[in-house]
């Protein structure tokens, strides 16, 4: 049995080896009265590119910096109090008591005046005040 099997592989792979299958393709005949024309070529659009400019460099001018010049202020000068006033005084807001009295005796004695301080000695409670017109 054995060896019927083995005849029989041995057929089947040698009938099988001598099969041969192939495919062949062949261009068609044109007929004749068909004219093949080649593809035409193709369009080739072409587009200048925008015109250059030139343009100049922008000139450059040095300036030197200013000069500065410092000038000292004339002082101002007030014109002298037309007038003055002593005022004694005591405590710790006996200065602003004569500030005030000094005030009111300008006022009454000058007119229209600004109280300004010329001296203060707190030691003896004296305030010397000059009477400013304005």
């Amino acid at each position: 049995m054995r060896t019927t099997i083995i005849a029989l592989a041995v057929a089947a792979s040698a009938l099988g080896g001598c099969t041969f299958k192939s495919t062949t393709v062949e261009r068609g005949a044109t007929p004749a009265h068909v004219a093949v024309e080649p593809a035409p070529a193709p369009v080739v659009v072409y587009q200048t590119p925008p015109p250059v400019v030139y343009q100049a460099a922008p000139a450059v001018v040095y300036q030197a910096p200013p000069t500065v010049v410092y000038q000292a202020q004339a002082p101002t000068l007030s014109a002298p109090p037309v007038g003055t006033v002593s005022v004694r005084y005591t405590g710790a807001s006996g200065y602003q008591l004569a500030w005030q009295k000094a005030d009111s005796y300008c006022v009454a004695h000058y007119g229209n005046t600004r109280v300004e301080l010329i001296a203060n000695d707190e030691a003896a409670g004296r305030a010397t005040f000059g009477c400013n017109q304005i």
